[in-house]
Formats: C-alpha cells, structure tokens, sequence
C-alpha cells in the first residue's frame, strides 16, 4: 500500500525588524504588524540605530491589506506613511491614538482607520481579531519630557505625539484566521496575558524580547518560563534586533538554551528564532501508511 500525505497550508509569516512582521493569511490577505525598518540613522543617539534594518524597503513587502498597531512609538510606526501611501491599508489600531493616527496622515481616507478598544472582538476579512490591555515596559519619562525630546526614531515632529501616547496606550490581540489557526501577538510586560493565554492556546505567540539581560542562562530561563505560560505550539521572538546588532549570536544560543531546557523537562513547546526577512510557512500534515 503506498503512503498517502495530505497537507493543508495554515499561515505564512516572516519576521522584518523590531515588532514588524508581514503575515500572509489562507485567504491571500496580508497583514502587516508594527511597520518600522528602514529610516535615517540619528547620529546624536547611537542607540536609535540600533533598531534599524538597513537596506529593507517598502516595496519589499509583498502586500498589505491591515496594519495592525500594537503602540505608537517610532521603532513601530516609523514606515507607517509609506505603507499606507503604497497600499491603502485598514489601519487598525486602539481609539486612544486613532484621530492622532488620522490628522497625522492627512491624505488617508478617514474610514481606513479601524479603532478598536481592548476587551473586544472584531471580524475582518480572513480574521478575527480580540484585543486585551498591554502595558509597555517601564520608561523613566514624564509627558512633558518625551514631547519634548520628540521621537528620536523617526525624527519627525509629526510623530512627537504620537510617540507619547505610545507609552500610554499598548495593545496585545489574538488573531484567529478562517481555517482556526490561532496567533497571539503579546508586547511589553506580561499585564496578565499569562493568564488570558492559559484559556486562548494560540498555535503560535509572537513574543517581544522580554528583557535585556545579557547572560545566556538567565535569558534562556525567561524565555523558558514564557513558553511554558504561552500554552502554545511555538513561541517567535520578536524586536531583539538589538541583540542581534551589539552581540551576534547571543540571540542563538539563548534561544538554542531555551529549547534544550524544553526538551530537559519534558515542554513541547519550542521557540522558532526567525531570520529576518526570511518566509516561514506553517503547514498541518496527515500522513497515512
């Protein structure tokens, strides 16, 4: 008797820079996430370079029909403008910056702002999405500094308020396509999305760098404690840029760790350390023999 394999093709992702992710659905809709890659170096804060990808341009991404945004700092709007004038996108993002969002790009249809609040649940075409209440990580800065200083990723004044509310209004979700595949998008602290992933089981959780340590062990163990809370199949880093820019290959062997400590206590849940720019595809196989 020959083996009879069928596959059914479930998403297809690929991680650029920072929290930007292009994400092309079954249905052939794209999502793009965060748009921040490409924008010219600051040569007062060397570390605004840091969370560049040079050489990446917009008309490198192959389609956008959403954007979502998590929040509103430069290193994740930063190419927003350039998105939306190539593809006309549904901009979705939560009620608290949605007119700041609208009046900075003027030229942009009004009803292609999508605002959304947390604790909801809205339908697209693909998706659905659900939205929970994040929270960034901790930032020493006062309103009155950080419109002062303005937003020293873009260095455009036009997002200088824009980059303030980021640090006031942070939103993680969980997408649910067509076909049921499930993938949560979790940024900043954990502001209890331990808890909501325990009862969501997404497929895969894309998972900001959780903190900045720079000792193997001890980031591969937070890493660790993440993928067993995520209750997911596969846990994706994502806006470690910077690690991979001050220390190449610290990232690797953190998440090489990481998975070996999985493997260790019996977890099978593995992180999937992505390569910038390069596609990934998640496929269900049967294989009958």
């Amino acid at each position: 008797m020959n083996d009879l394999l069928m596959s059914s093709e479930s998403v297809s992702f690929r991680w650029i820079n920072c929290q930007c992710f292009e994400i092309r659905l079954p249905n052939g809709k794209t999502i793009i996430t965060d748009p921040c890659y490409d924008y010219k170096k600051n040569p007062d804060v060397p570390l605004a370079n840091l969370f560049r990808l040079e050489g990446f341009k917009t008309e490198d991404l192959e389609g956008c029909d959403y954007v979502i945004l998590n929040h509103t700092h430069g290193d994740h709007i930063s190419n927003l403008g350039e998105v939306i004038e190539r593809f006309s996108p549904k901009v979705i993002c939560h009620s608290g910056v949605a007119a700041e969002i609208a009046e900075v790009y003027e030229d942009m249809e009004l009803t292609s702002v999508y605002a959304v609040d947390y604790d909801g649940t809205y339908y697209f075409d693909g998706f659905k999405m659900e939205t929970f209440h994040g929270e960034h990580k901790p930032q020493r800065f006062t309103w009155k500094r950080t419109m002062a200083e303005g937003d020293i990723i873009s260095q455009d004044p036009r997002l200088t308020r824009l980059h303030a509310l980021g640090g006031l209004f942070n939103m993680n979700y969980l997408l649910t396509f067509d076909n049921g595949f499930r993938m949560a998008f979790v940024g900043g602290t954990s502001d209890g999305m331990d808890e909501r992933l325990r009862k969501l089981r997404p497929n895969i959780a894309l998972r900001n760098k959780i903190a900045n340590d720079m000792d193997t062990e001890k980031a591969a163990g937070e890493w660790y404690g993440f993928m067993e809370q995520s209750y997911a199949q596969f846990v994706v880093p994502m806006h470690f840029e910077v690690w991979e820019n001050q220390n190449p290959g610290f990232s690797e062997k953190t998440f090489d760790r990481a998975n070996q400590m999985a493997a260790e206590r019996g977890l099978n849940c593995r992180i999937l350390a992505p390569k910038r720019t390069r596609w990934y595809t998640v496929k269900m196989n049967i294989c009958c023999r």
